[in-house]
């Protein structure tokens, strides 16, 4: 009996982790589905591309008379690319960038990575000249290098913030 009722309990838990999981991931399991049919619309061979690249070409064309050889190169891309295939494309392209937004906005929000106070044994923490990848991190999120002030530590890492209007006694009022 007992090995009946702790199997129930397992199963419970694994299903309460399965929807904690798809609760706080919703958003990037609906942009990896989005991304899935923008693939298959790129690889299926339906007959209503045919009708659909007419559309567009006609359309195309009417919006780009007169601009020469641009009108051109757009004509022969579109010739080569049917209109599935450019949703596949505009699909993928715009599930990734909201992915990448999502991600960015957790980075930002995530407390433990803009406590100003080092991860490793809670001291305090001092600014240090960033390097180039910070840099460019910086360009996605803003992030400043820090150093641990404890000499047995010597943490050094990236804490997220755009050092505006951060003070450390204000973070230090809150813990």
């Amino acid at each position: 009996m007992g090995s009946v009722s702790e199997s129930r309990h397992q199963d419970r838990r694994s299903e309460r982790r399965f929807r904690w999981i798809f609760r706080s991931y919703n958003f990037e399991i609906f942009g990896l589905i989005v991304i899935i049919l923008g693939i298959f619309l790129i690889l299926e061979r339906l007959s209503i591309r045919s009708t659909l690249s007419g559309w567009l070409r006609r359309a195309s064309a009417v919006v780009l008379r007169g601009t020469g050889q641009l009108d051109e190169h757009i004509s022969a891309f579109l010739a080569h690319t049917t209109v599935s295939d450019a949703i596949g494309y505009l699909l993928i392209v715009g599930a990734l960038a909201a992915i990448f937004m999502r991600v960015r906005w957790r980075a930002m929000h995530d407390p433990a990575l803009a406590v100003l106070r080092c991860p490793k044994c809670n001291g305090g923490i001092h600014r240090a000249h960033r390097r180039r990848l910070d840099r460019l991190v910086s360009l996605f999120v803003p992030v400043r290098r820090y150093r641990c002030t404890n000499d047995q530590c010597r943490w050094r890492g990236l804490r997220v913030g755009t050092g505006h209007g951060e003070s450390r006694a204000s973070v230090r009022e809150s813990l």
